[in-house]
């Protein structure tokens, strides 16, 4: 994924300080002189002489000198603050700056110092208190504002952050950084178009500043502009020659192009300068799962675990390293989405057959507990949901690190398929597959063909991820005038669409398109994956994008056909047409060009006309389960 400096805590290194805010500052307090002595005056001259010519360690020596003399003189406490955070030591120059403001509560670039020392160690919300001490001195301060526009965004308050930035772009003389931060807040409100015109009028002020280059390539980025997004890219590496950013940046951009031996050169130089970079190990990963080059790929996937947006748990326990369990306690988790844990939770036979003194705790998705309980009913493994207490446990390890520790490769895919079964029977007889069908459902015909649907991804908070989830989905009004058959039975098994709700562009709610192409509507109607995996059962075929229902279908051994994006996720590979993971039961439709569904619903609708003339397919020599 995409790296970029949205926050204030990234300030020193992206959008550094201005060159004139300390002149800006000392306006706001033009009496300071006369409060001064005349010999004391001298002395802080002296320390901004050293200063200025970069002997810091002297000016540091003088200044603290000159505060054991006199050690009510704020202008030298507060000098001695900003000597310590010019030096690096945002925590030593906290005392000098808080005892100059005790000694004169108005001193403007004092504040600024002060909220700059916090925000370097990490605590927006004092860093916050200190810029609105300065901006009650100085309400137009660029600086200040731009500075307190930085804190509310690290600390995810956008409505207030783009308030504040939109003082700060519009205070005089123009705040290169400020424009460039209210870009950063625009686009992480969803707001790319309108964050772009603020990126460019900041590089129309400082065209060689590649950190802004970067967050411009981001913006394109987020708009599928994606060569003008490249060509800021390599204009930003040519400015910032020693910045891992860029590179790792370009390589996402040439993976969604499917340039995959050109994206992982591009992280490979992006390591050679960050070479603990957790962000750059992850993508590279994805690049290498994506070629099929799983040895190499599972490893370096191991470094999403360190990311800085990752939420995974903190246990006093190791991470079990694949070695022999004996009579421990293993605890698996989910990690991911609900597709991801359907796909890869077929190690849990593996791991009891591999150690069968062990006992293996799955702790899942609340959704899938009760299909999971029904499918492994093994007397040594638990499944409990994310809200449950945990048991006590020797080891644990996150779900999709499990092929790494097995040392999965191509070949060796754990692929029996099916893995999960229904009906379910959690211990006790099985249900009958003709009373499983919920009572308050419609029924499906017997004379056609059932084909079950599923046209759109989950929607995400963040534009990054939401991003993709909209590249993944396929406008359902598009898929329905595509798709048709008289001897087809549509039925949808989307979840989480508001169906009185219109789609996209569409007047039409999601419920009335539906019901004028007579597609039988249970998605709404489904409380567990129990009852998804009810409806599946009932069909002939199941066509879906990149969704849970599609790990799903193909899990339980049923036909499917998966609508994939351009540039797939990593577990597709590239350019097949069949999935290892799913064999004989799942078909690939990708798109040739980014965006091209319709092209892709072409040749769906020609496999399902040669399906129903009988006509031998791919999936055909599977039967359902």
């Amino acid at each position: 994924m995409f790296s970029v400096n949205v926050s204030g805590k990234d300030v020193p290194r992206g959008f550094g300080r201005g060159k004139d805010n300390r002149q800006a500052a000392k306006s706001q307090n033009p009496e300071r002189g006369s409060e001064i002595p005349s010999s004391s005056q001298a002395a802080l001259a002296l320390v901004q002489r050293y200063r200025q010519a970069g002997d810091l360690k002297t000016a540091l020596h003088l200044c603290r000198q000159l505060t054991r003399t006199q050690p009510r003189l704020f202008a030298a406490q507060a000098l001695l603050g900003s000597l310590y955070l010019q030096m690096g030591d945002p925590r030593q120059a906290l005392t000098p700056l808080q005892l100059a403001l005790h000694l004169r509560g108005d001193w403007v670039p004092a504040w600024q110092d002060l909220g700059d020392a916090w925000m370097q160690l990490g605590n927006p919300e004092e860093a916050a208190r200190a810029y609105e001490q300065g901006l009650a001195f100085a309400p137009g301060d660029g600086q200040l504002l731009f500075r307190l526009g930085s804190c509310w965004l690290t600390l995810g308050k956008l409505a207030q952050a783009i308030e504040v930035l939109q003082q700060a772009a519009a205070a005089q003389p123009p705040q290169v950084y400020a424009l460039a931060a209210l870009g950063n807040a625009l686009m992480l409100d969803g707001q790319a178009g309108e964050a772009e015109s603020w990126f460019r009028q900041a590089l129309a002020l400082a065209p060689q500043e590649g950190r802004i280059l970067v967050n411009l390539g981001h913006c394109l980025h987020l708009q599928d502009r994606l060569e003008e997004a490249a060509d800021c890219l390599q204009r930003a590496i040519s400015l910032l020659p020693r910045d891992a950013q860029p590179h790792n940046n370009l390589g996402t951009i040439l993976q969604e192009q499917n340039r995959l031996e050109a994206a992982i050169e591009a992280y490979r130089r992006s390591l050679q300068l960050a070479p603990h970079w957790p962000e750059i190990h992850y993508n590279l990963g994805t690049a290498l799962l994506t070629l099929g080059r799983y040895e190499e790929g599972w490893r370096e996937y191991e470094w999403r675990l360190q990311r800085q947006e990752a939420a995974y748990p903190r246990f006093l326990s190791p991470l079990w390293t694949g070695s022999p369990l004996s009579h421990q306690t293993l605890l698996i988790y989910a990690e991911q989405g609900l597709g991801d844990t359907i796909q890869f939770v077929r190690y849990l036979p593996l791991l009891a057959e591999a150690h069968p003194q062990a006992q293996i705790c799955l702790r899942c998705q609340g959704s899938l507990v009760e299909l999971f309980r029904g499918c492994f009913p093994l007397p040594q493994v638990q499944v409990i949901s994310e809200t449950d207490p945990l048991p006590s446990f020797d080891c644990h390890l996150p779900l999709l690190s499990l092929p790494q520790r097995l040392g999965t490769t191509l070949e060796t895919i754990p692929a029996r398929i099916p893995y999960l079964v229904y009906p379910v029977h959690a211990g006790g007889p099985q249900i009958p597959l003709s009373l499983s069908w919920r009572e308050d459902w419609p029924e499906l015909s017997q004379e056609r063909m059932k084909v079950g649907l599923v046209w759109a991804s989950g929607r995400r908070a963040h534009p990054e991820l939401n991003r993709v989830q909209r590249l993944k989905s396929c406008p359902l009004d598009l898929l329905l005038q595509h798709l048709h058959g008289p001897s087809i039975q549509w039925v949808s098994l989307q979840v989480g669409e508001d169906l009185s709700a219109p789609l996209g562009q569409s007047p039409h709610p999601v419920g009335a398109l539906l019901e004028q192409y007579q597609v039988v509507e249970l998605g709404s109607r489904f409380r567990s994956f129990v009852d998804t995996a009810a409806a599946v059962a009932q069909l002939d075929l199941v066509i879906s994008v990149d969704t849970a229902v599609a790990h799903l279908a193909g899990a339980m051994g049923k036909p499917v056909w998966v609508l994939l994006p351009f540039a797939a996720d990593w577990r597709w590979l590239l350019h097949r047409e069949d999935s290892p993971w799913y064999p004989g039961v799942m078909r690939l439709f990708r798109q040739n060009t980014p965006g091209d569904w319709v092209g892709v619903l072409r040749r769906v609708q020609a496999a399902l006309e040669e399906r129903l003339r009988g006509i031998p397919s791919q999936d055909r020599a599977c039967s359902s389960p």
